[in-house]
């Protein structure tokens, strides 16, 4: 496998670059290693009419575990994600993403995330095992 991970803005979740993309800005708290952003998902990510795609829930999940341990300083790819779906999520609405980084082993990063209603209830989290790349 090619370690060579480069950053060129294009990003589907992140990307400033990407004008398709959420083109969303993570906060990270370095010392805690978590990151946290606000998401509105524009009505082109449905799948049943109204409700986010879950695709498109596992996606952000994913990169909110990764942001999370890029606060570490740890770049990393994600090896395995469980997304676990509590109830759907508007389009239109304003969620609360977060991420953080619960143990590490090696090239093994463990990391959790979650997006939150208004309301501060669960509609999805994840678990995942990273791996760290150069």
């Amino acid at each position: 496998m090619d370690d060579r991970f480069n950053d060129n803005k294009r990003c589907f979740v992140c990307g400033k670059n990407n004008q398709d993309g959420l083109r969303l800005e993570f906060r990270v708290d370095r010392e805690r290693g978590e990151a946290s952003v606000e998401v509105v998902f524009p009505g082109r990510f449905q799948g049943w009419e109204g409700i986010v795609h879950g695709g498109l829930l596992a996606t952000v999940l994913d990169e909110a575990m990764i942001k999370a341990a890029w606060a570490r300083a740890m770049r990393c790819v994600t090896g395995e994600i469980t997304v676990r779906y509590v109830k759907p999520a508007q389009v239109a609405e304003a969620y609360r993403l977060t991420g953080r980084v619960t143990g590490a082993r090696g090239k093994i990063v463990l990391a959790e995330s979650e997006l939150l209603g208004d309301d501060g209830e669960s509609v999805a989290r994840a678990s995942g095992k990273l791996f760290r790349v150069s």
